[in-house]
């Protein structure tokens, strides 16, 4: 009986071990992995073993043992190999930086626009102009608030009656450059964001972009990758990657990819291209992403006013598919 319940006992331990092992492989990761641990585990079998050696109990609970030794053994395997993942991929983040930081020159740009050398310093001018302001309000802004970080359809948002209108609670900053493409993003990243110290960012890149009839999608993407990652890795934010708003035959494209990479890098997607057919787009655009601005869960009050702004639009507005409510003071907005 008692070596039944030993028994038992190994084979419940060794059942688990296989999980184990196949969650490891799975992983391709050491971080959450304990060679110290796995090594006692072998350790404490190997032990068992000589117990049932030295008293000459050549039974099936010996055979439980050398089984779940061979398990256990193999998780030292796997470890090593995790570890040489994690190393890779600790030097391709590295390179990724690099790259993204301009300290390498392998990094290769998607074909410019054909801009004008004039129309390119007008751009350039008018970027530096508005960083000096947002260097200025960025000595009263409050750290964990919510930026906005993107081209013209961002830049054109008025906040202040948005803000207001829509009864928004947090702290909430554009810094948005318009005209803004992709390569040139990385010039701007310290004073938009990194030192607002946000909570959420919202990226809405690629407007200008889209204009270039030769614009390569994946070479877009790419870059885009890069600024999620640098985004990522200097900040604590949430990430939500806004779609491009363009009429372009190139922007079901681009938007498929965009959401297709948000879901790979663990940022959220906020499809906001139904804005382009509502008669109020700048008001549709927000509406569409303010719900995710909310710094707490809807309450009960929250839900019914909710429900009250959707019949007041019902009677108030036109309806045109995607329309939205006017601004006006009678006008009840959720709180978000």
């Amino acid at each position: 009986m008692a070596e039944l319940l030993e028994s038992t006992m190994l084979i419940c331990f060794g059942l688990s071990w296989p999980m184990n092992l196949t969650k490891n492989i799975k992983a391709k990761s050491a971080k959450n992995m304990s060679l110290q641990f796995i090594l006692l585990i072998i350790f404490g079998y190997i032990a068992g073993i000589s117990a049932k050696i030295y008293n000459h109990k050549f039974n099936y609970v010996l055979v439980v043992y050398l089984l779940n030794l061979v398990v256990v053994s193999a998780n030292v395997i796997v470890y090593f190999i995790n570890r040489r993942y994690d190393k890779e991929n600790r030097a391709s983040k590295k390179e990724l930086c690099k790259e993204l930081s301009g300290q390498k020159t392998t990094f290769h740009a998607p074909k410019e626009p054909a801009y004008s050398s004039a129309a390119s310093h007008s751009v350039n001018n008018q970027g530096d102009d508005e960083m000096a302001t947002y260097r200025e309000l960025n000595s009263i802004t409050e750290a964990g608030g919510v930026v906005l970080f993107g081209s013209n359809s961002f830049a054109s948002l008025p906040l202040g009656e948005l803000t207001q209108a829509f009864r928004i609670t947090e702290p909430l900053y554009n810094r948005s450059v318009k005209d803004i493409r992709i390569e040139h993003i990385e010039n701007y990243l310290k004073v938009c964001l990194y030192d607002l110290n946000p909570r959420k960012i919202f990226v809405n890149i690629g407007e200008v972009d889209i204009l270039d009839e030769n614009m390569d999608v994946e070479n877009f993407i790419s870059k885009y990758e890069w600024l999620l990652y640098m985004i990522h890795t200097k900040t604590e934010a949430s990430i939500y990657v806004v779609s491009v708003m363009s009429n372009s035959p190139l922007a079901l494209k681009l938007n498929q990819r965009l959401e297709k990479l948000a879901a790979q890098t663990g940022c959220k997607y906020i499809d906001t291209t139904g804005a382009l057919e509502s008669k109020r787009p700048t008001l549709r655009l927000f509406e569409l992403m303010k719900v995710h601005m909310r710094n707490h869960p809807i309450n009960f009050a929250d839900a019914m006013e909710v429900g009250q702004l959707s019949n007041r639009e019902k009677e108030q507005v036109p309806n045109d598919g995607n329309s939205s409510p006017e601004l006006n003071r009678d006008m009840v907005y959720a709180k978000h």
